[in-house]
């Protein structure tokens, strides 16, 4: 195991990722679509803060989400499927979460 501080499936940091990669985005891309760093993007992912507080509401915009999902992870108006289909991918690995991605990009391309 690494000494790095890992995100838990919960955290902010997170919850970021989680979206940032769902969004196809690299690190570097969604820096730039913030004006922050490559830097501060790794850091808010691994939760080691720095400016995220400031930056939430741009994060929310960018990501295409609520704010109060990236504060706190709810889920807000989500209701059925879409709601079922967010706690399979809390609950997965992050392995398994790349894998959900990618067989969801999939799909909607058909």
């Amino acid at each position: 195991m690494s000494g790095k501080k890992q995100p838990s499936p919960e955290s902010v940091g997170a919850r970021i990722r989680g979206l940032r990669l769902a969004a196809n985005l690299t690190q570097d891309e969604f820096a730039s679509k913030l004006g922050v760093s490559r830097s501060a993007i790794a850091q808010w992912e691994t939760d080691r803060a720095g400016q995220i507080r400031d930056n939430m509401e741009r994060i929310a915009k960018v990501l295409n989400t609520s704010l109060g999902y990236l504060v706190s992870g709810e889920a807000g108006s989500l209701q059925g499927d879409e709601l079922a289909l967010l706690r399979l991918y809390r609950a997965s690995t992050p392995e398994d979460r790349r894998l959900l991605v990618l067989n969801a990009r999939r799909l909607a391309r058909s």
